[in-house]
């Protein structure tokens, strides 16, 4: 079979000559592309895929040619050298677009669309008089048989980038399609966030997956907020672009912020909300200006007050005293408690600094006693916010371990006396109410050999044994046709033993048990080498720890923000339509 030619079971398509009863029973199998074997659930998305396929085989025989030497190529389209200045503008002007070769234009279009990629500010700059003047100039420098005009041979450099922009984003399409759909573990993860730039916002779709031993995030999708947008509207979305690289009956994780409408995604997969956006609501909501003035708690707004204006004083940033952290927060996290931070970790030297500029009395309303037990609240916050948003190994992990212990410090400050007491109890029912943990965070961090039930106390454990096994039964299915996961076929003294011991062979209950009784690691080990070794040994727990480590504990990440300002940028600037706009940032997210 040719790599061009798809497989029979998408070829339904044609049953429409044979009845309409065959062509309803034919339409509900996949189609499935002959040449990588990823399936599809409808035709169109199976026809995108397969011209993709064409136009990269095509390119990668064209490069793998070698090329005709640098004057045989130019004889056909350039004419001959002038030497003389005077000349040249006679024998530029007569030269037509057409007199360029196509695999030139084609070659030229991709480094534009790469220059693009890298900063898509440069939207307006490739067709400014500057940039024209440079590729004049080195057109004119190279060119053995004379110089031209850039404009004449090539025209608008935005149109010529554009004319092509749908052939790349097809070549990179089929590769990330195939990545996703050539995926040996269980699912994906997907996140599906907001990130507000001034009065606007718009959502990032992003998919993750394990590839060798490391996580792998593809960014599919950008779409602008509308206020008339509502959750299912998101689903909506989310779930046509996910059905152009994936099957449906592929099993997702889900990580939303609180604007989406969870329960529609519910249907689908799991729902996660994302932790950085459930921490920053637990602070907000306890110490919401308006929440502290109705529990009389007016000492707590006025140390917010002061800290405020210490923090946002003409002169004082935080170039001025250094950063509070090394690593920054994620985008989504916009606590009220950077200042208070702030002016806690750096109080001796802001105490300098307002006294060099005698505005001490600033320093004289600040309760230094509250200030330092709230901030010995909220900075375990802010850095358990920080440790969930690493980008660079797996976090879901770390949810539940982060619960108990921010649930621990409350309840330990909560016996104190005076406001912070009160503040804890409103901290400990905020965090009950925003700080959900779902059966994925139990699982996950059982699948940990660092923590594995450590974090939890004993009574618990039989119930997060039962998750993993639960999770197991339900995605057995996928296992059914692998002979590693048939239960054992040793007889046993009698039947009812048999049947008991098969069963909880089959629900991994065998093997979750041995997994416990193994030691636990001493140092942090990496995590997706670590299940690789032990693959053999427990293979349905490694099945389970490749497809839901891969899953963020955050679902915004710290390019977003610079993404959401390109995107808002194009779009007010109306510089691409919405269509080709999403085409170039899902080029500049997975090209390069």
């Amino acid at each position: 079979m040719e790599m061009g030619e798809p497989r029979k079971d998408w070829s339904g398509v044609e049953s429409d000559k044979e009845g309409a009863g065959k062509t309803a029973q034919v339409s509900c199998e996949p189609y499935t592309c002959g040449a990588c074997g990823i399936q599809f659930q409808f035709y169109n998305n199976l026809l995108e895929h397969m011209q993709s396929h064409a136009a990269d085989n095509e390119n990668n025989i064209a490069s793998n040619q070698p090329r005709s030497p640098l004057p045989v190529v130019e004889e056909k389209w350039k004419p001959q050298l002038q030497r003389n200045n005077a000349n040249h503008t006679s024998a530029s002007g007569s030269v037509g677009n057409s007199t360029i070769p196509e695999k030139e234009r084609q070659n030229i279009a991709e480094r534009l669309l790469r220059v693009m990629c890298t900063d898509l500010g440069v939207l307006s700059v490739v067709s400014g008089k500057e940039f024209i003047k440079l590729a004049q100039t080195l057109v004119d420098s190279g060119a053995r048989y004379g110089a031209f005009s850039v404009t004449e041979i090539l025209g608008n450099f935005n149109t010529l980038a554009l004319k092509h922009l749908p052939r790349m984003y097809n070549q990179v399409k089929v590769k990330v399609t195939c990545a996703l759909g050539s995926n040996a573990c269980l699912g994906i993860g997907v996140t599906c966030h907001s990130q507000s730039v001034g009065p606007d916002s718009c959502y990032i779709l992003t998919a993750y997956q394990v590839e060798g031993n490391h996580i792998k995030s593809y960014v599919l999708g950008i779409k602008g907020v509308d206020i008339r947008d509502n959750g299912d509207f998101i689903h909506h979305w989310v779930q046509n672009v996910l059905s152009e690289f994936v099957m449906s009956e592929i099993r997702t994780v889900y990580v939303t912020d609180c604007k989406v409408n969870s329960s529609a995604f519910s249907k689908a997969g799991m729902c996660l909300r994302c932790s950085a956006c459930a921490l920053n609501s637990v602070v907000q909501s306890v110490l919401n200006k308006r929440t502290l003035q109705a529990r009389n708690m007016h000492e707590v707004i006025e140390l917010l007050n002061v800290c405020e204006d210490l923090a946002g004083s003409t002169g004082l940033s935080k170039e001025t005293f250094g950063s509070l952290e090394e690593t920054s927060p994620p985008p989504c996290w916009n606590s009220v408690t950077d200042s208070l931070l702030l002016v806690h970790e750096r109080y001796e030297q802001i105490c300098e600094f307002y006294s060099r500029a005698k505005k001490m009395n600033l320093i004289q309303n600040l309760n230094k006693h509250l200030l330092s037990n709230l901030a010995a609240i909220l900075a375990p916050v802010k850095q358990a916010v920080i440790e969930l948003s690493n980008e660079s190994r797996p976090t879901l992990q770390l949810v539940l371990p982060t619960y108990v212990k921010l649930e621990k410090l409350f309840t330990s400050k909560a016996n104190d006396a005076g406001v912070v007491s009160k503040l804890c109890h409103l901290f400990l029912e905020a965090l009950k109410e925003n700080f959900k943990v779902h059966s994925a965070h139990k699982v996950a961090m059982i699948l940990d050999p660092q923590q594995k039930l450590r974090p939890v106390p004993p009574y618990q454990h039989e119930e997060i044994i039962g998750k993993v096994c639960e999770l197991i039964n339900e995605v057995k299915e996928s296992w059914a046709e692998e002979t590693e996961f048939e239960p054992s076929t040793k007889k046993p003294r009698a039947a009812g033993e048999a049947t008991a011991a098969q069963e909880e062979d089959w629900f991994g209950k065998n093997e979750v048990y041995d997994y416990l009784q193994e030691p636990l690691f001493q140092a942090t080990p990496d995590l997706f080498q670590y299940w690789s070794c032990v693959t053999q040994k427990h293979t349905k727990l490694a099945k389970l720890a490749f497809w839901l480590l891969a899953v963020p504990a955050v679902g915004a990440r710290s390019e977003c923000v610079n993404m959401c300002e390109q995107a808002l940028l194009i779009k007010r600037r109306r510089l691409l339509s919405p269509e080709d706009m999403n085409k170039l940032m899902f080029l500049k997210s997975n090209m390069l």
